[in-house]
């Protein structure tokens, strides 16, 4: 803008910033700090970060094998009077999954880990430009308080000039009655930007999690170096969080098919068990090693082995593949709405920041500097007496309502440049 500067939404974090533990300043000198704090401070961005925490939980237990089952039997006839009769066991069964379901389970379980860490990306990109957004508003009304009080400033010294001068009889007194009355007009406005201010600094330590002692920087921004806008859509396309996030969804999806037709199919479980049975013959007797008269009895020891397979047919799962498939299909209409919506967004917010750049050269070399070169102009005239003070209050005036417009027209070309990093994803450093 021809040797001004304008504000612009700082680069974004690199994604790993964004997902690791931020590194928060000890001083706040700049917009990229202010949103390392944000981002640092932000409790609500803190609850999203630990769902990456969750998902990486997920699929690790999503690996986790069936585990085996040991059970232990007893018989006996002693309680309801029938002597002789007892039977205990053990066995150990282990189920065995079958065509792929653990390893299907892991893949559309780390799936979600992708998906938390780009929701909490696109979380990191909002709150980066609400931050960025807030600092542009904040320093506008900073740059308004400064002309406002300039302003005063230069009335309050023209007017000891011409309070002399009145005294002096060299001017009429409606002279200094003018100023005043300028004076108390600026002096309005003056505290009209300072509430204004007030309220954008709240704002902005809201959003950044500062406390009311830490001071906000006071940087100047450097312009913002376009790009094309194809280079800009290419980038949306490769950047947008939600997009990714509607990609890896589609993929997870796609895999839950699979999933859903290998859960279908029957598990194996195997078994091996082991059994003593003592049972005592009524009525018959024998004699035992030492000689005596004893009755019958009977000792068996078996081992038994097993295969359980669940009998289930090509209907058995068939509710949860259909189901999986819509899934699928959701996720691939919303993936493809984002991806023919996106560029047109990015379109959009490329033509608002445009036109206020336009504006905003136009304003500084249209009227702002000829604005700046009449008000001289007409002082020297009426220092020369060939024009009156209302002639100068009334061009001083325009000039500084100029400046104020100026300065609303940055804090706009701020916003939209603010909107076009936001519609990209925003722009890596």
């Amino acid at each position: 803008m021809r040797g001004r500067s304008v504000f612009f939404l700082p680069a974004l974090l690199f994604p790993a910033l964004l997902l690791g533990a931020q590194q928060v300043p000890s001083t706040l000198s700049t917009v990229d700090d202010l949103v390392r704090a944000g981002i640092a401070n932000n409790k609500d961005l803190a609850a999203v970060r630990e769902r990456i925490a969750e998902a990486k939980g997920l699929t690790r237990q999503a690996g986790v094998r069936p585990a085996p089952v040991l059970g232990l039997d007893g018989a006996t006839g002693k309680p309801l009077g029938t002597i002789g009769e007892e039977q205990y066991g053990a066995e150990y069964s282990q189920s065995i999954e079958t065509f792929g379901k653990r390893g299907r389970r892991i893949r559309v379980a780390e799936f979600s880990v992708g998906i938390a860490e780009a929701d909490f990306q696109q979380r990191s990109t909002q709150l980066a430009y609400e931050i960025t957004a807030a600092y542009a508003e904040v320093s506008a009304e900073r740059h308004k308080l400064k002309v406002l009080s300039d302003l005063i400033g230069l009335n309050q010294d023209t007017l000891r000039l011409t309070e002399a001068r009145v005294k002096e009889g060299d001017v009429a007194p409606l002279e200094a009655s003018l100023l005043k009355v300028e004076i108390s007009r600026a002096e309005v406005s003056r505290r009209s930007a300072q509430g204004r201010l007030t309220s954008a600094e709240l704002e902005l330590r809201r959003l950044a999690g500062l406390d009311q002692t830490a001071p906000i920087p006071d940087s100047e921004i450097p312009a913002a170096a376009p790009t094309d806008l194809d280079t800009l859509k290419r980038q949306a396309l490769e950047n947008r969080s939600d997009l990714k996030t509607a990609r890896l969804e589609e993929e997870q999806e796609a895999a839950g098919i699979e999933l859903a037709k290998a859960e279908a199919k029957p598990d194996v479980t195997l078994s091996a068990g082991y059994t003593r049975q003592d049972n005592q013959f009524d009525g018959l007797f024998g004699y035992n090693s030492s000689g005596a008269l004893s009755p019958l009895r009977d000792r068996d020891d078996i081992l038994k082995f097993g295969v359980s397979i669940p009998l289930r047919t090509s209907r058995s799962g068939a509710g949860n593949v259909q189901a999986a498939t819509a899934r699928t299909s959701g996720a691939r209409l919303r993936r493809e709405y984002l991806e023919r919506n996106i560029p047109l967004e990015v379109e959009a917010a490329y033509q608002r920041w445009r036109t206020a750049a336009d504006s905003l050269q136009l304003l500084q070399s249209g009227v702002l500097d000829p604005s700046t070169n009449n008000l001289s102009v007409i002082r020297e005239a009426y220092k020369l007496g060939q024009l009156r003070l209302l002639d100068v209050l009334n061009e001083q005036r325009r000039l500084v309502d100029t400046q104020l417009a100026y300065i609303d027209a940055q804090a706009d070309a701020a916003r939209t440049w603010a909107e076009v990093q936001r519609a990209t994803g925003g722009i890596h450093p």
